[in-house]
């Protein structure tokens, strides 16, 4: 190790700075400054991707609570058109039950004693609804009495007897008859129920 003496006197020396810059501390300040520098942004960065995060995670949440909204509104579309085509089927079938509990009414009063019914069934014919009654009795003026009922009767437009035919499988005199008898109605008919 060596040691600097200046000997020249002291006008003849170099002035001293009040403060000495060491170049390599200077250049370890500014890349401690610049690391700092960066270190600062980074977490700048950070928190403002962190807030874009959270945000982009609330679009998100909105948007499946609006796909939600809208798959539960189509479900209710569906089912409220199901209900409007349910209830317009039940109102097509249900239209004239009055008339017809009436009539079953009102055929169950007439019917004579030695008469019994074993069908009656409902046909639309040519928008007319028609109604065809089979039955058996062993006197065939019960039958007539029973046609005069239904003739009576002010919601029938017509009644006509088709048939009166002897019971093959009675050991007494029974006649088998089918009649049928139009109903009476304001407006349009409707396809009666399991008919096309």
């Amino acid at each position: 190790m060596y040691i600097k003496i200046n000997l020249l006197p002291q006008e003849f020396r170099p002035r001293k700075t009040l403060i000495a810059f060491d170049y390599k501390v200077v250049l370890i300040f500014l890349i401690v400054l610049a690391a700092a520098g960066l270190a600062g942004y980074y977490v700048h960065i950070n928190r403002a991707l962190a807030g874009e995060v959270k945000q982009l995670s609330n679009l998100q949440n909105q948007q499946a609570m609006i796909r939600d909204t809208v798959e539960l509104k189509n479900e209710v579309d569906v089912l409220k058109k199901k209900i409007t085509e349910r209830v317009a089927i039940i109102k097509e079938l249900t239209g004239d039950s009055d008339v017809r509990f009436d009539m079953l009414k009102h055929i169950n009063s007439i019917v004579p004693e030695n008469l019994w019914l074993s069908n009656i069934s409902e046909n639309v014919l040519s928008g007319r609804i028609v109604f065809t009654i089979e039955g058996m009795s062993y006197v065939k003026k019960d039958i007539s009495r029973f046609l005069e009922g239904l003739e009576n009767y002010k919601k029938f437009k017509s009644v006509a007897l088709e048939s009166i035919t002897p019971s093959p499988l009675e050991t007494q005199d029974a006649f088998q008859f089918i009649l049928n008898v139009e109903l009476l109605t304001n407006k349009p008919a409707a396809p009666a129920p399991g008919k096309k």
